[in-house]
């Protein structure tokens, strides 16, 4: 989610703008069929987001997607072909017509363009973030730089059209709240002046015949700022147990999309820890899932997968308890996640091209490797009564603890123990004295490092 300054409230009482920002002389109304109608992404208590049709003119409001790690928590936008593109820290993707989830194109986050998007008229959807400014071409994929922002600006939170003219708010060097009325041929000329409003998940519109802006403050409330008289009124409160990130609107030509039915499962919340490091010949076991909606044709369990930005489509096992083996082609030291996931069953799993299918928050694992040793022995020669330092020689991490035998003629003749905090070291053993003259064999019984056990 967008960071919200700790300095920034919103109130109804605002200060004048800049003069030369905004001007709204020969102000001209101009509406869509979809004025009123606006879309949200919102994340609920779990951090996982799900898509809402919101009519503002009524507040009726309703779940058009099913909740999934694949929509982004920080901005989404709607696109002209009814795809749909969002972002956060994890990159960017481009989902496919709700209700579906499915992810058919996804970047990293170049130059950190992670933070808001915006539709514009050209076709492009334009990206900000602390860098600067850059595009997206639905066409083609493709993100291209524009240019930084003019020396000042610290960092960007949200994109947005009024009344035609794109800006963008962030703050300044000083951490103040700014409003930055974007130049899209060279950003480092744009303007920026103080801005009242301070942090939004916003998005232009036209309320009452004034063009201005709907915005969310990571609250449930929708709010409406009129550039006229500078003043902020509240539209709408929507499901109190989602948390709205982002507003859009539909493009033109688009109908408006469908609300899912009697999508009341859930997968709940694990308890929050981890990472979890566990030894790959141990289990990870973790605590079930609370707060579950489970109906009666729905199956709840557990998945392990390996991308959360693609979470369906990097499953690696299934459970029907919170509990993961290590097993191929899982890889030691690689951080893999799991989830609770709730949808209807179909053959003894989760089906998961089910509209309401519904994730958990994610916990993050680790299988740590087994610990090995290596003796050495610069002369491996030594008499009964003797003893022989030995090089030694460790992978895993630190501490460890070695223990092991002497054996001579298959018969136990000593013991020995010893810590290591590094990954080398020397053990001194000593052969008892009356031990039978031939081959002494040093034995490892047992080798612990800070995560796994050997025996």
């Amino acid at each position: 989610m967008k960071h919200k300054p700790d300095c920034i409230s919103i109130g109804l009482a605002r200060t004048t703008l800049y003069s030369g920002l905004i001007l709204f002389l020969n102000y001209c109304i101009t509406t869509t069929a979809n004025a009123q109608i606006v879309y949200a992404s919102a994340i609920n208590s779990g951090g996982v987001a799900t898509i809402f049709y919101i009519n503002l003119a009524t507040c009726e409001s309703c779940v058009i997607s099913p909740t999934s790690p694949n929509i982004g928590t920080e901005d989404f936008v709607m696109l002209p072909d009814g795809t749909h593109m969002n972002m956060d820290l994890g990159g960017i993707r481009r989902l496919e017509a709700p209700p579906s989830v499915a992810i058919i194109w996804q970047a990293g986050s170049p130059q950190g363009y992670a933070t808001a998007g915006q539709l514009a008229p050209n076709g492009l959807v334009y990206l900000v973030g602390p860098s600067g400014l850059a595009s997206y071409n639905p066409a083609n994929n493709t993100i291209t730089l524009i240019g930084p922002w003019p020396a000042g600006v610290s960092d960007v939170y949200d994109i947005f059209y009024i009344d035609g003219v794109l800006y963008a708010n962030g703050v300044n060097q000083f951490s103040d709240p700014i409003l930055i009325e974007i130049n899209v041929g060279n950003p480092a000329l744009s303007i920026f002046t103080a801005w009242s409003i301070g942090y939004t998940d916003g998005e232009g519109g036209n309320w009452n015949g004034v063009e201005g802006l709907f915005f969310a403050d990571g609250s449930h409330t929708i709010y409406f700022y009129n550039p006229q008289d500078e003043t902020v009124a509240t539209i709408c409160d929507i499901n109190t147990d989602f948390s709205i990130i982002s507003l859009t609107t539909l493009p033109a030509g688009l109908p408006n999309y469908p609300c899912i039915s009697g999508c009341n499962s859930d997968a709940g919340e694990l308890a929050q820890g981890g990472p979890f490091n566990t030894c790959v010949n141990s289990t990870l076991n973790i605590p079930a899932a609370t707060q579950t909606v489970v109906e009666a044709d729905d199956l709840l369990q557990y998945i392990l997968f390996s991308n959360p930005a693609d979470t369906a489509g990097s499953i690696l096992a299934v459970s029907n308890s919170p509990a993961f083996s290590f097993a191929p082609p899982m890889q030691a030291g690689v951080t893999y996640y799991v989830a609770a996931v709730v949808g209807n069953a179909q053959n003894g799993i989760v089906d998961l091209n089910d509209p309401c299918l519904d994730f958990s928050n994610a916990l993050e694992v680790i299988w740590q490797p087994l610990p090995t040793i290596q003796l050495a022995a610069p002369n491996s020669d030594v008499c009964a009564g003797g003893c022989r330092t030995l090089d030694v020689v460790l992978t895993g991490t630190g501490a460890f603890a070695v223990m092991g035998n002497l054996l001579s003629g298959g018969n136990v003749v000593g013991t020995f123990s010893e810590t290591f905090g590094g990954n080398t070291g020397t053990l001194v053993l000593c052969v008892p004295g009356g031990t039978q003259p031939g081959p002494v064999t040093v034995q490892t019984t047992a080798l612990t490092d800070a995560w796994c056990i050997c025996e």
